[in-house]
């Protein structure tokens, strides 16, 4: 299949409206750097048929350009290019998941007893989040119960961003910590 996606980006290039000196040009940072920006991809999105496509529509639009400069530049921009694309479709790949129905319960109506184990989960859960610092509680509340992002958790808080994401491991790793460290206790 990888073969068969760099025959056809070098069918793109052939194909390109470009001038021949263009396409001459793209071809070879195609040749040269493209096992480098699948390497470069494959660790970001952290699968090979997802590099792939990135890469390709990252050679797409590097075609779109009218004007390419130097190798040098044509590299970056390409790099550049992927990078953003990887970006997007990770955003795109986690706002799907993020939106999918969580689903507590296999059956329509859970036992008496399925909902007191919940309850109890919950309650030790809730528990756990209030021995966090008041800091740390706060914005792992407005993160996971408001559904804010850590940009606009740093604003209401007026700290920086990483701050915030520090303030939502520590939480998430206290809170898992200790769940296992109940779950094994029982």
């Amino acid at each position: 299949m990888h073969k068969l996606v760099s025959e056809t980006v070098q069918q793109q290039v052939n194909e390109s409206p470009l001038p021949e000196q263009q396409r001459a040009l793209i071809s070879d940072l195609f040749n040269q750097h493209n096992d480098t920006l699948l390497r470069f991809l494959r660790a970001r999105l952290q699968s090979d048929s997802d590099a792939h496509e990135v890469a390709q529509e990252a050679y797409v639009k590097l075609l779109d350009l009218d004007k390419p400069g130097a190798v040098s530049y044509l590299r970056s921009y390409l790099f550049k290019i992927a990078s953003n694309l990887a970006v997007d479709r990770l955003r795109s790949k986690q706002t799907a998941s993020k939106h999918q129905p969580l689903l507590f319960f296999n059956e329509e109506h859970p036992s008496e007893e399925h909902s007191a184990l919940i309850n109890e989960k919950v309650q030790l859960v809730s528990d756990f989040i209030n021995e966090l610092p008041p800091k740390c509680r706060k914005a792992f509340m407005l993160s996971r119960y408001h559904g804010m992002s850590t940009e606009e958790i740093a604003k209401v808080m007026r700290l920086s961003d990483r701050m915030i994401r520090k303030y939502l491991v520590r939480a998430t790793e206290h809170c898992r910590d200790r769940l296992q460290q109940a779950l094994e206790s029982k």
